[in-house]
């Protein structure tokens, strides 16, 4: 019997889709033996980076996924392509695209202002809250600026909704013209802080509802305490470049840390599939999840960059997305980065090629992940042809390395030279300071020395040169002077945390 006409059409696209298949399946294991030659030697050749993992997605396929060293040095717990890791901004990416689907079903409008969504906060006249729409906050085109909010919401967790309230309507300010771009977590922070009243329901369970459990992303939480509960083996935060090899950080998220502007954990596992969803207009293996047009929504371009940047030009960002490019062709990406981790999230829609690449270490961290992202681009723009020098890499992230490390001993040889100049006894400092805009800093002697603890913060103090003044280091690599206000013979009644003022108050 004659065949139709459609059944021999439908006939043909099946045998061009196995085909295809089989070429990519070919090519993908070449691939995977090229990548892991590549990576396996930057990290036999650079020991300080504690661990690294790495996925690949092709199509909506991965095509590479690997994990190396350590997740945790001290208890020898090795990295796996199901360690959760922290992922900072890279958050963004699931914050906007959330919002687009809220957009989508119109729950929460795009187009909706600020003084819409938190009519009940007075702002002040020159933030123009009836203008700025939440498209404005999500693609950092707000010219707003308040870093009192952001900074409760990223490190000391004093996060109370009313004092929040307070600083948001007393302390958000116009720093540049509203549609011009400038990079802020501040925009992030307020669209949750309105959809977490607007919805009745927090911005995590939001991305866990919309995303994460229509995805089938097993180990992707904004809970740390989720992550505890379930004994899942986080990679721990690591400065690499210490003088002899990673150095152990203290500051580890907390669920009042985890903030919308950068509040994820998620593993190479679950970000194959997230790559394979954004690359496939919102289809994960062959099923729709959210329509196309969200996905269009998402990954428009609503601001515009200069296209500088090395090795990708940026070009513009969406919603928690840059939109860059690189030999021509078009790209997203987003990058994560906080004390002890880095995330490198990147893709070229067009070409179906995606790559998350998570480590525990932010020192050299990001000159790592470029470099093996390069490799990634490179051979599958090329078909294996044209890759990246492993040698001439490594000989980068050395020189970075070298870089930090000596100025490092600078900064701990100047250190060094300095002497105290408390000119109280140390008790004289102790006590509870305030600050509205910041919350509460309390000051102990701790074996001879002050310590210093703002909300999830702490730090021993070092000597400063000016009087009654020392140095604190509450987050990793940041240095903060610290001075008290002194009256002889009396307690300090005023201190200043790295410009901020507070005031003593009794306990």
């Amino acid at each position: 019997m004659k065949k139709s006409v459609p059944t021999q059409r439908a006939l043909a696209t099946l045998i061009l889709l196995f085909l295809f298949q089989w070429s990519i399946g070919q090519n993908a294991d070449q691939f995977a033996k090229e990548a892991d030659q590549f990576i396996t030697k930057i990290t036999s050749q650079i020991p300080e980076l504690p661990s690294i993992s790495i996925v690949v997605v092709k199509g909506d396929q991965s095509v590479f996924m690997k994990s190396y060293g350590y997740a945790d040095i001290a208890r020898k717990i090795k990295a796996q392509n199901n360690t959760p890791y922290y992922i900072a901004s890279s958050t963004k990416s699931f914050m906007g695209m959330a919002a687009a689907i809220l957009d989508n079903q119109g729950k929460v409008s795009l187009n909706s202002t600020l003084a819409d969504g938190l009519p009940y906060i007075k702002f002040k006249p020159e933030v123009k809250a009836e203008k700025i729409t939440l498209r404005n906050l999500l693609s950092h085109t707000s010219g707003l600026k308040n870093s009192f909010f952001g900074f409760r919401a990223a490190y000391s967790g004093y996060i109370d909704r009313k004092e929040m309230d307070w600083v948001l309507a007393n302390e958000t300010r116009r720093k540049g013209e509203m549609g011009k771009f400038e990079y802020t977590n501040l925009g992030y922070n307020i669209y949750t802080h309105l959809t977490d009243k607007k919805l009745g329901l927090p911005w995590q369970e939001v991305l866990n509802n919309l995303l994460f459990k229509p995805l089938q992303m097993k180990r992707t939480t904004a809970y740390m305490s989720l992550a505890k509960k379930k004994g899942w083996q986080c990679a721990q935060p690591y400065f690499a470049s210490g003088e002899n090899g990673p150095e152990a950080l203290y500051l580890m998220k907390a669920d009042n840390t985890m903030q919308s502007a950068g509040g994820l954990i998620t593993t190479v596992e679950d970000m194959a599939n997230w790559l394979a969803f954004n690359m496939n207009e919102g289809k994960l293996h062959g099923k729709q999840i959210v329509p196309a047009k969200v996905l269009k929504t998402a990954h428009m371009s609503w601001a515009k960059l200069d296209g500088t940047g090395k090795p990708y030009r940026y070009t513009g960002y969406s919603l928690g997305w840059g939109n860059a490019l690189y030999k021509g062709e078009k790209m997203l990406q987003h990058d994560g980065s906080y004390p002890g981790f880095k995330a490198h999230i990147t893709m070229m829609p067009e070409q179906k090629i995606g790559i998350a690449i998570l480590t525990n270490d932010r020192s050299i961290g990001g000159t790592v992940a470029y470099e093996i992202s390069q490799f990634v681009y490179d051979w599958w723009l090329s078909q294996g042809k044209e890759t990246s020098n492993v040698e001439v890499s490594i000989e980068i992230i050395k020189e970075k390395i070298a870089k930090i490390k000596q100025r490092r001993r600078a900064e701990q040889k100047k250190q060094a030279l300095i002497k105290w100049n408390l000119t109280e006894p140390l008790q004289s400092y102790t006590g509870t300071y305030f600050s509205k805009q910041m919350g509460k800093v309390f000051v102990k002697v701790v074996d001879g020395m002050l310590k210093i603890t703002h909300g999830n913060l702490h730090s021993l103090t070092k000597p400063a040169a000016a009087k009654n003044t020392v140095k604190v280091e509450m987050v990793p690599q940041r240095d903060w002077k610290v001075s008290f206000a002194i009256v002889p013979g009396k307690p300090a009644h005023k201190m200043n945390l790295d410009g901020d003022d507070f005031v003593r108050v009794e306990e």
